[in-house]
């Protein structure tokens, strides 16, 4: 099939090894395309959005439309699986909309490929109780190149399989017989106390831009919940609102004290009428469209490689360095068990542990110690020569 190349787009790969797509028109600012890769069905929807100068955003409400979720399925197959899975999954309230939307991608681009390189027999068209841990492996060292891109097959692959087994469609979960790679990357970048003051040198109070900053920083909550503040969440000092991840599985309900230097910031910048931050149209945020324009922010300032969720670990690195306990970082980030605050905190621990450890260190002598003898005197244990 010949690949015909779109004009004014181009791809980069993130630090996780993750690929993305971007339209750059010129004298315009670059377009990030919310498509899972160059072989995602609504590229081309998603490319002519952002000719437009638009975001365009996946259909994670419709039901599956994609050739692969149209085409017939063997009975018995693997794709019928997966149909099957997809359909239950879209009605299922405590899955989040773009959950399903990745999972149905992964599962299709899964059925499309061929059992083996230039196999004329599809994955799809595997019998589903045959499709074992080696069709697994196949797929997900696909991608090995994207190592997030190849968990994330494995994650949809184990939920689809998960769901199956319990049906009893399968006799196991192969998924489960497959390791997921190593990735050795620390996820988002921290910012440093000095990308902070960079920050707030460019975008001083006043602009949207330092909004944006402090809401982030100084409520340590994600950008999903962040571009939904407004004035309506602001009750006896404070923010009170239900965080959006896990929101229909386990919703949790968080108040956060708005501290001085936030209220400062939000009377004196400009803001919506249901939302404090609106883009230039006026309407408020997506969370994909805020963290790119939040991105082109950081790199006004020169803060290249620094986003959003930085921030959020910025507050919990410099509150563990302030003393914060365990707890209290938990309280202010939500987090459920310190699983994820003990990254922060032991980095603190560890050096106030050596740091004390020393001290004990130099107040113990062990072994003998040496000391130089008067004038006069022969050193202890010394040997005295015979005339």
């Amino acid at each position: 099939m010949t690949k015909v190349k779109l004009r004014y787009l181009t791809s980069e790969k993130s630090r996780h090894g993750k690929l993305y797509i971007y339209v750059r028109l010129p004298g315009r600012k670059k377009i990030r395309l919310r498509v899972d890769g160059p072989d995602d069905p609504h590229l081309a929807e998603a490319y002519t959005a952002a000719r437009r100068g638009e975001h365009w955003s996946p259909p994670a409400m419709k039901a599956p439309s994609t050739h692969a979720a149209s085409s017939k399925a063997l009975p018995g197959s693997f794709r019928a699986l997966c149909q099957d899975y997809c359909a239950h999954l879209q009605k299922d309230p405590q899955v989040s909309p773009r959950t399903k939307y990745t999972r149905r991608i992964h599962l299709e681009h899964v059925c499309q490929e061929p059992t083996k390189p230039g196999a004329p027999y599809l994955m799809g068209d595997v019998p589903a109780r045959k499709f074992g841990p080696t069709h697994v492996i196949a797929v997900r060292d696909r991608k090995l190149e994207t190592p997030e891109a190849a968990n994330n097959r494995h994650k949809a692959l184990s939920a689809a399989f998960r769901w199956a087994l319990e049906r009893r469609l399968v006799d196991s979960n192969p998924a489960l017989q497959v390791s997921r790679i190593k990735t050795h990357s620390e996820g988002f970048t921290p910012w440093t106390r000095e990308d902070i003051d960079k920050f707030e040198e460019r975008h001083p109070v006043g602009t949207k831009a330092r909004l944006a900053m402090g809401l982030l920083f100084y409520t340590d909550q994600r950008r999903g919940d962040v571009v939904l503040f407004g004035r309506q969440h602001v009750r006896d000092n404070a923010i009170h609102f239900v965080q959006q991840k896990n929101q229909a599985r386990s919703p949790k309900k968080m108040i956060i004290p708005i501290a001085p230097e936030l209220k400062e910031i939000i009377e004196a910048s400009p803001r919506g009428d249901m939302t404090f931050l609106v883009t230039a149209r006026g309407k408020p945020f997506t969370a994909a469209g805020f963290g790119n324009w939040f991105r082109d922010r950081c790199d006004e300032a020169g803060l290249k490689g620094l986003s959003a969720h930085g921030l959020r670990k910025a507050l919990q690195n410099i509150g563990a360095e302030a003393g914060l306990s365990d707890r209290e970082l938990m309280a202010i980030a939500g987090h459920e068990t310190t699983k994820m605050t003990s990254l922060y905190t032991k980095q603190r621990d560890r050096a106030l542990l050596a740091e004390s450890g020393m001290a004990k260190l130099s107040k113990a002598r062990f072994g003998n110690k040496s000391v130089q003898p008067e004038n006069g005197l022969e050193k202890v244990g010394q040997k005295q020569e015979k005339n």
